[in-house]
This record gives structure tokens, sequence and C-alpha cells, in this order.
């Protein structure tokens, strides 16, 4: 459960390139690029969100899993074509039917302390242990496992004990799941911080609240924001974490696979987005290895023919960004609404489909996209569903998102393409008809929507303003919108870190984005389920399962989110046919997009970049936490060349489809 509310993301997304690939190897990986390592030992970049914790079973934010997966390793791992291979696990399998898995836990793996000393063996028990921490501390990422591993959600609902749940650690080397399901795809889901592991020994020693059974966050220290307050058994250890300033790695010289880590030390400058040349100047100045070109500066062109030859593009990736509206909300700290009566049309607006399919159709995305990228990228970026269209693809080799396109056609009678890069929703002549039917249902225009931004970055501004421009302009006038610039610590409160929906702050938000956590469909529709959704909180409302309110669920059956619910659950019911199954789920999909109770935007941000990591030698995924590994990963002293990445790009590609 990925949570990519990112507040700001650099142009470089340089570093991180997904790949489309599911193939199960069984296997250990190759590590990296063929040859011996004689290239740079340092590598110095920027980072944009502080950890907000140690512990990394319980979090689901980006910004931790970018430090954590260097930390602690996952059960298996992908390499650089994308394949899934052994970390922690040796190998494994599933039974007939895919209902109980075996994981062989490689020997002789140490826990380190941050000092780098050897404190155990890791085990197979060590899995059972942060399984039983995750839930008993709320884990975030936890509920992916909810209805999948046998008994857990009953676990965290207090209904059985923790010897119920469906899993057990035979011996010191074999560690057994057991699940509710056939579920096929279960391997693709142990590249996710859940399937880390905690040393019981060393959890109930930071505290009375840490025993397992016991829990109090009061009088536990696992996890807090100290070297020392965990152990490790990945490829670095964290040495340096001063907020809004640095965080630093140390290659673990204990790790099991240290031969890959070819990077000693990891160094991350804080960056608040305030200047969009940072990184281009800290690239020039030889402090980073890579850095973004951005199509908004005055002088873009110049840096392309500076750079003519040596650039190269980002690839397409799994991440879904998109405008979520608040559908219920309560604070107003920050807005343009001064009496009771516009606050309340505003809300009927919001919850009018008509409305929403107004502001859908006023929104130039590739205008706001181009504030960074080049047209042609502005436009690929695209993305119109609020999935990865190839997460799956059927026996006969359709892609997913063509199902979501084929289900939304039949609907709704249209001929439009849901495909990435393309648009099918722009046009002034369908927002005013969308405009007409709004004002029929009893809205009344102008309506005026409150967007939040983060002041300090200077495309994260312009992106604001950009939607401002668009939609005000597309809809005639009807549709305004108020930008209002928050710092950065007022902005997470307010549109980013929102267990509490009460707390939403805004109209619309644009801040929300998800990322896939294994290799199905569900991994994206559960997250807007009315029942147990990880992002329902950022639509205004709460999950039912975590607080069962007659006004909220009276909103939700508005918004007809239970029959999206109800969509999402016959889909996940199918377990014995993958076609019908992914079939199934693109019904749900299309229902999100028919509706427009969400509207999907694009892809996490792609850049033209200029770059010294030399491709394709780091972890390659679109699922889990692999991607943020600098395990692999290798620099060169020259500027990566055009001819040089197209080059290696062929290669890659053919790897990835044997």
């Amino acid at each position: 459960m990925k949570k990519l509310l990112i507040l700001f993301m650099s142009l470089l997304t340089a570093l991180s390139l997904a790949a489309c690939n599911t193939k199960d190897t069984g296997k250990q990986g190759d590590g990296g690029t063929e040859g011996a390592y004689n290239g740079p030992k340092e590598f110095v970049y920027i980072y944009t969100n502080d950890l907000t914790t140690l512990d990394y079973t319980t979090t689901n934010q980006n910004g931790d899993s970018e430090i954590h997966a260097n930390l602690v390793d996952t059960l298996l791992e992908n390499d650089r074509h994308g394949n899934f291979v052994g970390a922690l696990a040796e190998s494994w399998s599933s039974n007939e039917d895919a209902t109980e898995w075996t994981f062989n836990i490689r020997k002789g793996v140490k826990w380190v302390t941050s000092q780098g000393e050897e404190y155990a063996e890791v085990t197979a028990h060590d899995f059972v242990t942060a399984l039983q921490h995750a839930v008993e501390f709320k884990s975030e990422s936890a509920p992916i496992l909810y209805g999948v591993v046998k008994n857990l959600e009953q676990f965290a609902g207090g209904e059985v004990n923790f010897d119920e749940v469906g899993v057990k650690a035979l011996d010191d080397y074999t560690l057994v799941y057991t699940l509710e399901n056939s579920t096929p795809y279960f391997f693709t889901m142990t590249v996710y911080s859940i399937f880390t592991p905690i040393n019981q020994q060393f959890l109930e020693s930071k505290g009375v609240g840490c025993k397992l059974g016991a829990p109090n966050r009061d009088d536990c220290t696992f996890g807090a924001l100290e070297f020392d307050s965990i152990l490790y058994n990945g490829g670095y250890i964290l040495t340096k974490n001063d907020a809004k300033a640095e965080q630093g790695l140390q290659k673990n010289e204990a790790y099991w696979d240290a031969e890959n880590v070819f990077i000693e030390t990891i160094k991350l400058i804080y960056d608040d987005g305030s200047d969009s040349y940072s990184t281009i100047k800290g690239f020039e100045q030889g402090t980073y290895p890579a850095a973004g070109l951005n199509a908004g500066w005055e002088d873009f062109d110049a840096y392309m023919q500076k750079y003519d030859g040596k650039t190269t593009v980002t690839l397409a990736n799994s991440t879904a960004f998109g405008v979520n509206f608040n559908y219920n909300r309560k604070a107003y700290d920050f807005t343009v609404h001064k009496t009771d009566e516009d606050k309340a049309n505003t809300q009927a607006a919001i919850r009018n489909e008509n409305f929403r399919k107004a502001f859908r159709a006023s929104f130039d995305r590739v205008a706001q996209l181009a504030i960074s990228a080049p047209e042609f990228l502005a436009i690929d970026q695209l993305r119109n569903i609020y999935n990865y269209p190839e997460i799956v693809k059927t026996s006969d080799g359709k892609d997913y998102g063509q199902l979501v396109t084929e289900v939304f056609n039949k609907n709704t009678g249209m001929n439009v393409d849901l495909g990435d890069g393309k648009d099918p929703w722009l046009s002034q002549e369908e927002a005013a008809k969308y405009i007409a039917a709004a004002e029929a249902d009893g809205i009344k225009f102008p309506v005026t929507l409150d967007l939040p931004t983060l002041s300090t970055s200077d495309r994260l501004t312009k992106n604001a303003y950009s939607l401002k421009e668009s939609v005000e302009k597309n809809s005639g006038g009807k549709i305004l919108i108020e930008v209002h610039l928050l710092e950065r610590d007022t902005l997470i409160a307010k549109a980013y870190s929102l267990s509490d929906p009460s707390l939403a702050d805004y109209d619309i938000n644009t801040f929300a984005g998800w990322g896939p956590d294994y290799a199905d469909p569900k991994t994206f529709v559960n997250t807007h389920s009315p029942i147990s959704g990880d992002t329902i909180t950022n639509l205004g409302l709460w999950a039912k399962n975590e607080k069962n309110d007659p006004e909220y669920e009276a909103i939700k059956e508005q918004l007809g989110l239970y029959e999206f619910q109800a969509l999402y659950e016959a889909a996940d019911a199918i377990t014995d046919d993958l076609d019908a199954r992914y079939a199934a789920f693109a019904k749900a999909d299309s229902y999100l997009i028919e509706h427009a109770i969400l509207f999907p935007t694009s892809q996490q941000t792609r850049a033209v970049r200029v770059s010294k990591v030399v491709p394709f030698s780091r972890p390659l995924s679109f699922v889990g936490v692999s991607e943020h590994k600098y395990k692999g990963m290798k620099l060169q002293d020259d500027i990566v060349t055009t001819e040089q990445y197209e080059a290696a790009k062929a290669e890659w590609e053919k790897a990835v489809a044997k």
C-alpha cells in the first residue's frame, strides 16, 4: 500500500524506472550489469520527504519506503529486469490451488546493529513476529493481507488469537502462509514492506509496550527516529537523519548480497522545491549524478542544445495520480467560501455527477504537465484509469487497460480510448453540456473550488495555477478555482496525512497518488472501497470499518460507492479463472470513471534528464519497494549518451521479454 501522496516530486524521477515484468524465477537475480565495478563509490542526491518512522512494518508512506527498502529486505525482491527473485527467501513454492505458500529462508543472513555489529541470524520466526507486531500497532500496510492471510483480519478485529492466523514458522528456515482463498499472485505481494522480519528479542528490548500481545505505543521505542531503534539486514545502515536537511546511508558490510552493493555511501540533501534549477545546478557543479531538464525554464531549449546527444527520457511507470473531490468537507480554515449557503452549494456540486464531469471536461491536463515536460512527454504521461494499464494481461495477451476501455465504452455508448497518452475528456462543448445538466439538477453557478498547494514548490504552484486557468477558461467562468498557498507542515496536516477525513481542508486535492503493491488489479481497486479503502479519507469520507457513521454512509450511497463495492467484491471472489477475474475488476475500475467519482490525470512525474547512473543497473519494478533500493546501482564518470542509453534499453527489453 505504497501511499504516494507526494508533496514534491523532483523532475529527476531519473533514477526510478518502472519495469513491466511479473515473472517468477524462483531464484536469485543477477544483481547488476556485467563486469567489475570501478566507478564512484558515493551517491549524492536530493530527497523531498522526511522520515516519519523507522518502523518499516507499520508505514505505507513513500518517503519512508525510499529509505526502509535499503535497511531491511523483504522475502522476495525484483532484479534489474523486473523478475521476482529471492531475497531473504532463497526459494518458494505453493500447493496446487495456491492457498498455501512455503518460503525457504536464506541461511546465514545476519541482523546487525546500527554500529554494524552482528546481533542474530534472520529466521522464519522473525516474519511471524513482524506480522503480529504490525497488526497490533495498527499498520497502514498490513490491510493488504486482510482477507488474504487466513484469520489475519479477524485477529486485527480481536476475534481470534494470533496463533490462529495463517502464518507459521515450521522451523528456523521454513515459513508457511495459509490463505483464505486461492491467491496465485501472492508471491508478488512479498516484495512489499509488510513482508519484512523483526527479531522478537530486540523488539521486546525496546520497551514494555513492544511486547507481543501487549502493545502500547507510549512505551515502545522500536522504530523511533533513532539509528539504534531497529536492526538492519539490508544493503545499508542509516547513519544520518536530520529533518529537512540530510539523510545518510552506509553500506552494510555484513549484507548477504554485499557483492552487488557497489555504492558505499548515500548522501541525500533536502530540497523543498523552491528552486526549479537546484538539481541541474548540483549536476553541473559535480555534486549530483543526474538532473531533470524542466520544460518550464525560459532557457530549456538552450539546455537541450547544450546536452544534445546526452539526454534520455524516463520510462512509463505504474503510479497513477489524480484529482480527488472532498465529498463531505468539515474544515474551512483555508477557504473562499464566506456563507453556509455557498458551502452547501459547493458540496452539492461536488456530489453531483454532471458537475464532476464538467470539471473533467474543463481541465487541460497536457497544459499542466507541459509546465515541466516537453509536450510529447506531457501527452505521454496522461493516465485515464486509476490503475496501471499493464498490471496484468489476459491469457491472449490483452492489457488490463484495454479491458477497462471496452467495459467503459460498452456501458456508456461512447467510443474513447482510455489508454495512456490519450485525452478523451477535454472539451468546452462537453463542459457546457454538463454544466447545463448540473444547473437543471439545482446547482447554482459559478461554483468556486478551494485548491491547496505547496507554497515553496515552484512547480506545484505553477501546476495549481495552470489547473485554475484551464478550468475557468474551458468552463466559461462557471467553475472557479481559488488556489491556497500553504507552507509544508500545514499542507501535510490539511491535505496529506489524513487519518481523520474531517481534517481535509479543500474542495479538490491533487496530491493523491497510488502505486501498486502486487500484480493484481485489486491493488488499486481496493483503495476506494467504502468499507476499507486506504484512500477513502482523501475523499472526505470514513471507511465503514473505521467509523460507521450514518452521515458518511448516506453520502457513499449517493455517490454509488456501494455499487462499486459490489463490483469489487464480485471480482475478488473469482480466483479460479484469471481472465474472468480481470474482466470483473475492469467493471469496477470503469465504474469509477463512468461516474467521475475520481479523476485520474497522469503517471508519476516523468522527465527529460541527464544522468551518470549506468542505465538499468538498479532494481526495476512496478510493485512493492524494490524500486527504492540502491543495491545494484552503478555510476559512471561521463554523462550517459542517448546512444548508450538506447542500446542498453534494447538489451534490457530483450531480457525482459524472455
